[in-house]
């Protein structure tokens, strides 16, 4: 009896012996009741930079937080905020001199005892040069200057993937280079004022990703590939036609009178039933320049009928354009074999009173011919009220 009182008071001394050496591992990690955890930051973003970026989040709604710091780099990294500072309640900060990779940032906030919560994770890229060089520029199409306003139009290809604007540099008139408003993405033209005519320019376009918060505009301008364009010296210029191919009073010489919208000032082709069906119907004008005067041709503008309900007096249909620094006939009816290959070749609606072409060939000359191969009347008839022969001399570019 007495030896098994004795065993249990062992037994029960060994116990408690136990219990105190275990208490003291784990008493350490023990907080009094429970370990205090404070609200981890809320509605954190991360938005990309050119080069950096852009941290937000909102300031704590309890008044016990009282700081927060920013990781970043594996915690090697570290900004601390003071939410006092922010009275309207919300942290922005940028992180910059950043590589072009992905970057994680860790937000934890801190009460006035130094508890720390449990960090808000936000991860993104920053966007550098190698971003903006993999973003194509704009072309250009043409630009052509009004000889009354001096205004050029400009226009250029639609803009490019996140493209937010293009701008422009020019010399004026006065032969001061300025800057002009910007071309958003979604337009492709813009009216450039008091340009200097047969002057190249330059253009440059900005960028931004669609969640970004930098433009950053691209590294260097683009020269335009033909400067500003303008319309042959009417004053100097003349023009035939072929024989017979004039109705009453409505003389060739009328398509470069500068008058648009004048019934009577227009050319309009003959009427007579021997000859009115006859094709190629030709226009020749001759610019009256040489040598190094003679203009290198872009563009070319035809001008109809203006008025709403003329969809069915717009009658010019299949047209051929050639250039050449000596004559050309406008009886020639062996053009297609003789001239060489047109510069434009194009077919005209009866839609637009106003229509414009690119040259696809740009072409030195002093004669220009446009050949009416058919019409979309069935007597023949071609009725047009202007032309504008659009170039540059290459003596003028700089």
């Amino acid at each position: 009896m007495k030896k098994t009182i004795y065993i249990l008071l062992l037994s029960a001394l060994g116990l408690l012996f136990s219990c105190g050496k275990q208490d003291t591992v784990y008493k350490q990690f023990v907080v009094d009741g429970g370990r205090i955890y404070p609200a981890k930051p809320v509605n954190a973003v991360a938005s990309a930079g050119f080069c950096r970026i852009l941290v937000r989040w909102e300031a704590p709604m309890d008044p016990s937080l009282r700081t927060a710091k920013l990781f970043w780099d594996n915690y090697t990294q570290s900004r601390e905020f003071n939410y006092s500072d922010y009275p309207d309640g919300v942290i922005e900060t940028v992180i910059d001199n950043l590589e072009d990779r992905a970057y994680t940032f860790n937000i934890v906030n801190y009460d006035g005892a130094g508890n720390a919560s449990l960090s808000e994770e936000v991860t993104t890229s920053p966007f550098g040069d190698g971003w903006l060089v993999s973003h194509a520029e704009r072309s250009l199409v043409s630009a052509l200057v009004d000889e009354f306003s001096g205004n050029a139009t400009v226009t250029m290809t639609q803009g490019t993937d996140e493209m937010v604007a293009t701008k422009f540099r020019y010399r004026k008139n006065n032969g001061e280079t300025v800057e002009s408003e910007v071309l958003k993405p979604e337009d492709n033209v813009i009216v450039i004022p008091d340009v200097m005519p047969g002057k190249s320019f330059e253009f440059i376009s900005a960028y931004c990703p669609s969640e970004g918060v930098d433009t950053v505009w691209a590294s260097s301008w683009s020269k335009s590939r033909v400067p500003f364009c303008y319309n042959v010296d009417r004053s100097r210029a003349s023009v035939t036609v072929t024989s017979g191919q004039v109705r009453d009073a409505f003389y060739p010489s009328l398509i470069l009178d500068g008058i648009k919208d004048d019934g009577a000032c227009r050319w309009f082709s003959s009427n007579a039933a021997s000859n009115r069906n006859t094709f190629p119907k030709i226009l020749v004008i001759d610019t009256h320049l040489t040598g190094a005067n003679m203009m290198t041709f872009t563009n070319f503008t035809f001008y109809m009928d203006p008025a709403a309900d003329a969809q069915t007096r717009r009658y010019i249909r299949a047209v051929n354009v050639y250039v050449s620094e000596t004559a050309l006939s406008p009886d020639d009816s062996n053009y297609s074999r003789n001239w060489g290959e047109p510069v434009l070749s194009v077919s005209l609606n009866q839609n637009e009173a106003v229509q414009s072409f690119v040259a696809t060939e740009q072409k030195t000359g002093r004669y220009v011919a446009i050949v009416f191969r058919n019409s979309y009347n069935s007597s023949g008839f071609i009725d047009l009220w202007e032309f504008e022969a659009h170039g540059f001399l290459e003596a003028d570019i700089d």
